[in-house]
């Protein structure tokens, strides 16, 4: 849980405290502005994604890890003939 809301805070931080100050920088310059607000719920969607695949990774590497110790437990080793 600790890797998905790490994950989550990680991709807010990109995305919304430096970067913008960055984009709104970008903007004056580029042009847009309120034109492209339509986008800020976009970066929300980013960031729940970012959790969501930050999630499901964790999720499996515990499977893989759970797989791998079982298989090793019931491992019989048969002398070669």
């Amino acid at each position: 849980m600790k890797k998905v809301l790490a994950a989550m805070a990680g991709m807010f931080l990109l995305t919304v405290w430096p970067c913008g100050a960055v984009w709104q920088f970008l903007s004056r310059l580029i042009g847009g502005g309120e034109a492209e607000s339509f986008l800020f719920p976009v970066y929300g969607g980013m960031i729940l994604l970012a959790g969501l695949i930050a999630g499901c990774t964790v999720s499996v590497l515990k499977e893989i890890k759970l797989l791998k110790e079982e298989l090793l437990k019931n491992r019989k080793i048969e002398p070669e003939k």
